[in-house]
């Protein structure tokens, strides 16, 4: 419906939505847990909130925690997501496995950047564009199909013949339905009790919507993408150079 690429054409000639590619956060975590619901993990099976080690291909170590620290207990799939815990997408991450999380990345429309395969993918270190997280979302709130964008959907002469149409290809299954509606109440609970709750307290909203907020390291990049079953919002705050933080 809208496509705001710069706060001031005039200024600033670059386009933030399908040009830049900046790193999405805990807004590519719904991947990783629609990942998981589709290999069959519940929502409600649990995992502690520890610090956990986890060895890349190179020998390397990562080791992600949360600014809140790790309290120990533990916690369901669910909760996970709503809190947003990087220690149990972590081990959400290790359970699924990176492929089957990088293919559905792409089927869901994440499908022009460059995926890196690493655990820290999990956490959204690979760098990706709005218009991708976008319709990555748009393919989960409908119900797991996704269409390819379009932007212009016909063309008509002055008397409003149609002169040629567009975006009538048909859709591509990429999460069941089931899973898709599952995640989508998991990420009711990101805006009702989770990370996202000031888009109802702060701003009124009361309708159905779902969504998910993502921050990088040093606050260098937010993101809030929000949905609603008939629209998907996505924006993003940060600056042009990624070297400055907020």
């Amino acid at each position: 419906m809208a496509w705001v690429g710069s706060r001031d054409f005039a200024r600033d000639q670059f386009d933030h939505v399908a040009q830049a590619a900046r790193q999405p956060g805990s807004t590519f975590k719904p991947i990783v847990y629609g990942a998981a619901l589709e290999d069959g993990i519940s929502p409600t099976q649990s995992y502690r909130d520890i610090s956990v080690n986890i060895r890349s291909a190179d020998g390397s170590v990562w080791r992600p925690t949360d600014m809140s620290g790790a309290s120990g207990r533990r916690m369901t799939l669910r909760e996970g997501l709503i809190y947003s815990k990087n220690t149990i997408t972590a081990q959400v991450m290790q359970d699924t496995g990176l492929p089957r999380i990088v293919d559905l990345a792409r089927a869901l429309g994440v499908n022009q950047s460059k995926l890196d395969a690493v655990p820290s993918l999990s956490l959204g270190t690979s760098q990706v564009t709005r218009l991708e997280m976008v319709s990555a979302y748009a393919t989960i709130a409908q119900s797991g199909e996704y269409r390819k964008p379009v932007f212009i959907k016909r063309i008509t002469d002055r008397h409003g013949n149609v002169l040629a149409e567009f975006g009538a290809q048909p859709s591509q299954r990429a999460l069941s339905a089931m899973t898709a509606v599952e995640l989508i109440d998991m990420m009711r609970g990101v805006v009702s009790r989770g990370t996202g709750q000031a888009v109802k307290t702060q701003f009124g909203i009361v309708a159905d919507v779902a969504g998910k907020t993502g921050t990088t390291q040093s606050n260098t990049d937010g993101w809030f993408i929000l949905m609603h079953p008939n629209l998907v919002a996505g924006a993003w705050v940060g600056f042009n150079d990624g070297r400055i933080t907020l």
